[in-house]
């Protein structure tokens, strides 16, 4: 199974960058993890809602993939309930693709395209800390399917 993360984002950290290298080390031992990201224009206007750049982040998307939009309003999972989603989708053998938005958040035009929305929290984190929220809970997840202790350490 690939999996592929889509960001929206203009900004590298050096510091999250590390971390999250850390964990696709981690999760590579198993899947393919990739990431794609995408700058967006940096003129703001009042409702910038990003849709040049989310219809090129949906163009990386196979056709018989399954399409995760991260979301605050998607739905809440435990880790063990995510780990059994993971577990489904690597079932369904199909790449699995995730998408965190740009500063405004995702549109309509993402999440309708989405197999699922899910809510990693109610809070809003900048898009480079959500990816290391992200890979820790994909890797939390291989753990967890795999019985291995990390989950309880």
């Amino acid at each position: 199974m690939k999996i592929t993360i889509i960001t929206i984002c203009n900004k590298n950290n050096k510091l999250f960058e590390e971390i999250t290298n850390r964990y696709t080390n981690l999760i590579s031992k198993k899947y393919n993890l990739n990431f794609i990201n995408i700058g967006f224009k940096a003129t703001k206007n009042k409702k910038n809602l990003y849709v040049e750049e989310y219809k090129k982040a949906l163009s990386y998307v196979d056709r018989n993939s399954i399409l995760i939009a991260l979301d605050e309003n998607g739905l809440k999972l435990s880790s063990l309930q995510f780990a059994e989603k993971m577990t489904n989708w690597n079932e369904s053998s199909a790449d699995i693709f995730f998408i965190i938005g740009g500063p405004d958040g995702l549109t309509e035009y993402v999440t309708d395209k989405a197999n699922v929305v899910i809510s990693l929290s109610k809070m809003t984190f900048p898009h480079h800390l959500l990816k290391v929220i992200l890979t820790e809970q994909i890797y939390r997840a291989m753990c967890i399917i795999s019985n291995h202790p990390y989950h309880r350490q």
